[in-house]
């Protein structure tokens, strides 16, 4: 995928060239998500859309965000709060640490979890799906009322 195009086209563009419809409503969908860069929730950009246009349901922001995950095009992540985060795979590699206690959250790099992931893939022949990882834990703040 080019990152030179702004808004929805590069999305748009990807979708095309698979041979897939892009309708009006999926491509006011695309540019959502594209013009937000990080973590949405489906209802984040249902609410975005609904600025743009009020007649796009909530199921078709679901099935338009079901067909990108599946064309392998955004990651989905439990980030802890209980509705599932969506994030362009052009976001790249990254990860959070999150507490539990008090919900703080911080990206950390890839390079970090590297070599687990290279010993995943020799030690026990399996090639981990590890784009976006969250790890939950508590902040140093919190440690002493978890009872950890």
């Amino acid at each position: 995928m080019s990152m030179s195009k702004s808004g929805g086209a590069m999305l748009i563009e990807e979708l095309k060239s698979r041979g897939i419809r892009v309708t009006p409503q999926r491509a006011i969908i695309l540019d959502v998500i594209q013009r937000n860069p990080g973590h949405l929730t489906a209802e984040e950009v249902y609410a975005e859309v609904q600025r743009i246009n009020a007649y796009i349901n909530l199921a078709t922001v679901y099935r338009t965000l079901e067909l990108l995950k599946e064309l392998d095009l955004i990651t989905e992540s439990d980030m802890g709060t209980g509705a599932a985060q969506f994030a362009l795979r052009t976001h790249g590699p990254h990860h959070h640490a999150i507490c539990r206690t008090c919900g703080r959250s911080f990206e950390f790099p890839h390079p970090l979890l590297a070599p687990l992931i290279e010993q995943l893939d020799s030690k026990f022949e399996f090639v981990a799906d590890a784009h976006h990882i969250v790890i939950f834990g508590w902040c140093h703040r919190c440690l002493p009322a978890s009872g950890r």
